[in-house]
């Protein structure tokens, strides 16, 4: 059975040969490691290089500098690493799973449905509802009850919007992109009223903009133990091609389309929502880099999810970067950053398609 789906999911070709693809990875990987350095060095107070090495392998770490760097930029410069990776394979995913280039969790309902259960969280928690004791403070007091709120909100929004576009044939795509937007919108709008009625409509709308502001140790512990998601959706993409050759085509090859799918959408939850729970709805990640993914390397997702892995890291990592160079010492909420780089992309690819 695993053979007769390799098969048919070699049908995609790509546009790179191998070592060309390899060539692209290596660059990809060598920029990233780029970002975190230079997002280590730079901000409200540039840090010499020398001394970002003895701050990070150093055992003394009491200077200033190597406080900043150890305390804040290290952890925040790694978190946007994995949270950039998060989105953008959580967009490859919605798009291959339903056809249409233009899916993504953002656009899909789901990280407004994060968005929401995180308001709630904060809002339960500002007024005291989770009071109990030593074990509910553990529970509740970390980013633990964060996230855990944020995979349930995703997990309602991604179950909503597929029975709101189920026919007896199977999904239609058309209602899925209706009930995604209306939705979302919906989430947001009870988010709004959330932070007014409990008076946390700053923090929240700032939240909401996206950043990387509260990012720590805590938050790369997550993200490290929620990074298994990613080895998981590389081997789905092979499953996904098969799966765009048509259901009836998948079955014939073995495969079971509604299990793909399923898998492939709480992939899509685990990893959309860690990262609005982490660091706010940033936009336009996970729609920009599946679409450059397939510009270089074509509509095979053995090769786009991993690509979107890199790519993801490198675009959030360096967006994180000039976040906060803009306005230095104050920050641009990274959610403006990406669009502001992803909305020229969008409209060159629009363009681009009527064109061919």
């Amino acid at each position: 059975m695993r053979g007769r789906a390799d098969r048919g999911a070699s049908a995609p070709s790509g546009r790179l040969t191998r070592p060309l693809f390899a060539l692209f990875m290596a660059l990809g990987v060598l920029l990233a490691v780029v970002g975190v350095v230079l997002s280590v060095c730079l901000g409200a107070r540039d840090i010499a290089l020398s001394d970002v090495l003895i701050g990070v392998f150093g055992a003394d770490k009491t200077t200033t500098e190597q406080l900043i760097i150890w305390d804040t930029r290290l952890p925040r410069a790694l978190s946007a690493l994995f949270i950039g990776a998060f989105l953008s394979v959580s967009g490859a995913l919605m798009q291959g799973i339903t056809h249409n280039p233009i899916a993504s969790p953002s656009i899909m309902g789901v990280n407004q449905g994060a968005v929401l259960a995180v308001a709630v969280f904060t809002a339960a928690q500002a007024g005291g509802w989770f009071a109990g004791g030593q074990a509910a403070d553990l529970m509740w007091g970390t980013l633990t009850g964060k996230v855990l709120f944020a995979f349930a909100g995703a997990s309602l929004a991604a179950i909503l919007v597929f029975l709101f576009s189920m026919r007896r044939t199977g999904v239609d795509i058309t209602r899925l992109l209706l009930a995604g937007t209306a939705l979302g919108m919906l989430f947001s709008a009870l988010s709004s009223l959330i932070a007014l009625l409990t008076n946390n409509t700053k923090n929240l709308t700032v939240w909401m903009a996206g950043g990387l502001s509260g990012t720590g140790w805590e938050a790369l512990a997550v993200l490290l133990v929620l990074s298994v998601t990613l080895p998981a959706a590389v081997l789905l993409s092979p499953r996904i091609n098969v799966l765009n050759l048509g259901d009836e085509a998948a079955i014939g090859l073995g495969q079971r389309p509604a299990l793909i799918r399923f898998g492939s959408l709480a992939c899509v939850v685990l990893l959309s929502g860690t990262a609005a729970a982490l660091a706010g709805n940033i936009g336009f990640v996970c729609l920009i880099v599946p679409h450059i993914a397939r510009l270089l390397v074509g509509g095979d997702y053995r090769r786009i999810v991993p690509f979107c892995i890199v790519a993801g890291a490198v675009l959030l990592s360096y967006s994180d970067t000039l976040a906060r160079l803009l306005n230095s010492p104050f920050e641009v909420p990274i959610g403006t950053i990406t669009s502001l780089l992803g909305v020229p992309v969008l409209i060159y690819l629009v363009r681009r398609e009527r064109r061919a």
